[in-house]
């Protein structure tokens, strides 16, 4: 027998889209300018630079927006790009969630890889991500390149 109960689980609530209407593009840029600008210090300049050439994705639970990313076709592969989940939402999988998507809609691409944040280098390594020795300082936050083991 079928259980038709709801699943009250927070993931069933979650919602990853690729996004081409200019609204809901605005509405994850004003995620990561929370999450990057305001929270990170990041300048807005940098932050939004070469959004023209992105592909981007906003996450949303239960119809309000959470979190928010994109990627990029580069020379040497799919670069995936500023992952941002606003503070309320943090810790329910969201970034999580957006990662899956994005690779999902990226598996037929040769190489994927992307910049992380030091600080969250084991959130992608449990995503399929292996640390390379290219480290950095980008916006004076240190980064590590990461390449997705397929």
């Amino acid at each position: 027998m079928k259980n038709n109960t709801p699943q009250n689980t927070f993931e069933s609530q979650i919602k990853i889209e690729k996004v081409e209407d200019q609204n809901l593009i605005e509405t994850a840029f004003s995620i990561r300018r929370q999450v990057f600008v305001e929270e990170q210090n990041v300048s807005q300049e940098r932050e939004s630079q070469d959004d023209d050439e992105a592909i981007h994705y906003l996450a949303t639970v239960n119809g309000l927006p959470a979190g928010a990313a994109r990627y990029r076709k580069m020379e040497k592969g799919a670069k995936i790009e500023r992952i941002a989940v606003l503070n309320t939402f943090r810790g329910q999988r969201i970034g999580e969630a957006i990662l899956q998507k994005i690779l999902e809609d990226l598996k037929n691409e040769s190489k994927i890889y992307l910049y992380a944040q030091v600080i969250a280098t084991q959130f992608y390594i449990k995503n399929g991500f292996r640390q390379t020795d290219n480290y950095f300082l980008d916006a004076g936050i240190e980064h590590v390149e990461m390449d997705f083991i397929k």
